[in-house]
């Protein structure tokens, strides 16, 4: 016959694992924060080097890029959640995330296509007056 002591025994080994799959989970869904994380960063880098390479280029001095950087800290759009990278499978149609593993690609779930997400400018104010001259049409 079982004794009470080994039932408490087995009881606390089964709730020791069953914390230990609860952390595991909870470590997944961290490391899939931290990939994401880091393709956003990577994404950034890589549209800052190129700007800054164009205004390197045409002679923008620091002070205007930093009045500029000063205006748009204070804009209270520049704080608002990124959004994930996404785009249709150029093989079968269906949407691709960033999978945020490797950064800026996304793998199709259906066809398996690796996509790369590279970044792209863009101007708001552009993007603004082409909606108006949509509406005037």
């Amino acid at each position: 016959m079982p004794k009470f002591n080994d039932y408490q025994n087995n009881l606390s080994e089964i709730k020791n694992i069953t914390a230990e799959g609860r952390n595991a989970g909870r470590v997944n869904e961290v490391n899939r924060s931290v990939n994401d994380v880091r393709s956003e960063v990577l994404t950034l880098k890589i549209m800052v080097q190129a700007m800054m390479e164009i205004m390197a280029d045409r002679g923008i001095s620091p002070d205007v890029i930093n009045a500029k950087i000063e205006e748009i800290t204070n804009r209270p759009e520049t704080f608002d959640a990124p959004k994930k990278l996404s785009t249709n499978c150029p093989g079968c149609g269906r949407l691709i995330l960033d999978n945020g593993n490797t950064p800026l690609t996304g793998t199709c779930l259906y066809c398996g296509k690796v996509v790369k997400f590279a970044p792209k400018f863009e101007d708001k104010n552009m993007a603004a007056s082409e909606g108006e001259k949509a509406s005037d049409s």
